[in-house]
């Protein structure tokens, strides 16, 4: 090097704040486009009129166990390792990618007892079928 090149700054250590997709979460693959999460991946949440939805992506090894076809209740997906707060419901599968679990609640919904309120527009009378969303 000369006298004149600019020093590069030494590489700090990873906070634990780093987001979780970030090369760290990731598990190695020839094409980063294929690779899976090391550990379950949480969405952040997002909302229509009636719903707050997220979606969780799942390690390929937990992914392999996971049943494809149907929608899985609490005690399953739990079963399979995803923590999050009461009154979540698996919606929908996404066949091209059975691995990110698609899960909603009614907007209001009591995080901790997991209960709706009285009258909320997402209140469920009738327990739904699986709906299958494809890629168009």
């Amino acid at each position: 090097l000369s006298p004149s090149a600019p020093q590069l700054p030494t590489p700090q250590p990873r906070s634990s704040s780093a987001a979780p997709w970030t090369d760290d979460s990731w598990s190695s693959s020839s094409s980063p486009s294929l690779a899976m999460p090391r550990s379950i991946q949480y969405s952040e949440k997002y909302s229509d009129e009636i719903y707050e939805y997220r979606h969780v992506i799942l390690p390929s090894e937990v992914a392999k166990v996971a049943p494809k076809s149907k929608l899985l209740s609490e005690t399953e997906w739990r079963g399979l390792g995803v923590q999050q707060s009461r009154g979540w419901e698996h919606y929908a599968i996404h066949k091209p990618e059975p691995h990110i679990l698609l899960f909603r609640r009614p907007l209001g919904t009591d995080p901790v007892t997991g209960k709706v309120p009285e009258g909320s527009k997402g209140q469920v009378t009738e327990v739904p079928n699986a709906q299958t969303v494809t890629a168009h």
